[in-house]
């Protein structure tokens, strides 16, 4: 069956852009779309199909340009293969391995009908094909180790799944088989033949003249194999690439880690609006303080017209420090970082040492440290005057005022609760003080 162009559906040129596309791509499907054509569903829904696979395929720039590269080859189809199944140029080599020529063939969507399992469906059509590709691949020696990985690809069925967590990997897999879906489609795109490709062979070593003759027939032989080699290698990798964009399961599979993807980002981001509100909250209960208004880093000019006595300095002597000559050397004091408690020789050390990042760090953590005592210092405020808060609520009540014979009274029993606790402290003391002196003069004597 003869096929068309994919630029001759969408009506554009082989130059067309990507907006070109689209454009052509809308305008074509509100023709053939099978709710525009009630009298012609069946041939409407075949072309709308190819259209829509033709806009796909223009679409994407890796399978437009395999497309481009093979468009003869694609285009050719059933009448090539019917007049050479194999697309051999020799078929004198007796071999049977599907060429390059018969893989193209199934890029197309009228190589199926239908994502299902009927024997014409997306899933029999290219299960039987990697079917084909494995059992040739088996029939050139290789290692055990190889033999059983292509063994155990299946391309499996509509109710294959695709996902690879623990429970799906299980219900993943074939039935007979150790290797889920994702296995299968990683094999099949990074595709390497063991075919030697011998049957391209132009020319017979045997019917070499001479020695020089017979290596330029093995050199243009080997470039032949490598050419045939390298092009059947690309088209079943990008076949295989091609079948996986069309899944069905595949599609499914990319959707729920989507979805997946999506919740993990808004919880992240409700994580994220929770710590902030959190933060504000903090920051509509912190009481700024007054040290907070002071410039801290001009804090050492500020003490530079101070003697070390605490007397104020002369005016004249602090324009001095804070001007001084060319030729004069600094003070000390004004080469000083508190934070690092570091001394510096020059105004240009301490400049170099105040942007590293070193000192730019120390500060911060300070900054940090008195901003948590700070709140902490708020939050005690604030309990405390809740507490007057709670007092002025609730008063305590207030004892009935005395009269003056009942404060005679009740200072006398004070006074005498006084002399007779210094009595008992008085005897006690000595007792003490007795039993020591016996204890130490029982020792004596014991010595």
């Amino acid at each position: 069956m003869a096929r068309t162009c994919y630029y001759e559906l969408l009506g554009v040129e082989r130059s067309a852009s990507d907006a070109e596309l689209k454009k052509a791509y809308r305008r074509q499907a509100l023709v053939w779309h099978p709710d525009k054509n009630h009298g012609n569903v069946e041939e409407a829904t075949q072309v709308f199909a190819e259209i829509k696979e033709a806009y796909e395929t223009l679409s994407d720039p890796q399978e437009r340009a395999w497309y481009d590269n093979h468009r003869e080859q694609i285009l050719r189809g059933d009448d090539y293969v019917q007049a050479d199944p194999y697309g051999q140029p020799d078929m004198s080599a007796n071999v049977s391995f599907m060429s390059t020529e018969t893989l193209m063939r199934f890029f197309s969507v009228t190589s199926f009908h239908g994502f299902d399992d009927s024997p014409n469906g997306f899933f029999a059509v290219y299960r039987n094909l990697f079917t084909t590709l494995r059992d040739e691949e088996l029939q050139v020696p290789g290692s055990p180790a190889e033999d059983d990985i292509l063994l155990n690809l299946d391309f499996g069925h509509a109710h294959t799944l695709y996902d690879d967590g623990e429970s799906g990997r299980q219900r993943g897999r074939s039935a007979g088989t150790g290797a889920t879906l994702r296995d299968f489609y990683n094999f099949w795109t990074t595709f390497g033949t063991r075919k030697t490709f011998g049957w391209f062979d132009r020319y017979r070593l045997a019917d070499a003249e001479n020695r020089q003759i017979r290596r330029l027939m093995e050199k243009e032989n080997r470039h032949l194999r490598e050419k045939a080699r390298r092009e059947f290698v690309e088209a079943v990798q990008n076949l295989a690439a091609w079948v996986r964009k069309r899944d069905p399961r595949y599609k499914s599979y990319v959707d729920h880690k989507q979805r997946q993807q999506k919740l993990r980002e808004e919880e992240r981001r409700r994580c994220i609006a929770e710590q902030r509100a959190a933060v504000v909250e903090d920051a509509s209960e912190y009481v700024r303080q007054e040290w907070e208004e002071v410039d801290y880093t001009n804090i050492l000019d500020e003490h530079l017209g101070q003697s070390d006595e605490g007397d104020a300095v002369p005016e004249a002597a602090a324009e001095a420090k804070e001007e001084p000559a060319a030729d004069s050397p600094s003070t000390g004091e004004d080469l000083d970082c508190a934070i690092c408690n570091k001394s510096f020789k020059s105004a240009a050390q301490k400049a170099n040492h105040e942007k590293s990042n070193k000192h730019q760090k120390a500060v911060r953590e300070v900054r940090r440290e008195m901003l948590r005592e700070e709140r902490e210092m708020a939050k005690m405020q604030k309990q405390q005057q809740q507490q007057q808060q709670n007092e002025t609520a609730n008063p305590e009540p207030v004892p009935q005022q005395l009269s003056d014979s009942d404060e005679i009274l009740e200072q006398m029993i004070q006074e005498l609760t006084l002399a007779q606790a210094h009595s008992r402290y008085d005897s006690g003391y000595r007792s003490d003080f007795g039993s020591q002196i016996h204890a130490a003069g029982a020792d004596q004597s014991d010595r």
